[in-house]
């Protein structure tokens, strides 16, 4: 089951009104993440391996580690 989701971008200073925000409709279903404008127009889409890979980037900058990250693509 697809689940879609209004978020928030907030933009830098924090402490202005709404009127500077934007968002972003976030569509997630069993085999992808897709962003969506505010006029529902397609900005980006990841699959879950994907994903996990940008995670293990975050991760291993939080902990000040480098990785060397090997991608394979398989088609089916």
């Amino acid at each position: 089951m697809a689940t879609n989701i209004k978020a928030g971008l907030y933009q830098p200073p924090f402490t202005e009104g709404d009127e500077n925000l934007s968002y972003m409709l976030v569509y997630i279903d069993d085999k992808v993440v897709q962003f969506l404008d505010e006029d529902e127009k397609f900005v980006c889409q990841f699959s879950y391996e994907e994903l996990r890979g940008i995670m293990a980037i975050m991760a291993a900058e939080q902990e000040k580690t480098h990785l060397r990250i090997q991608a394979q693509v398989r088609k089916n």
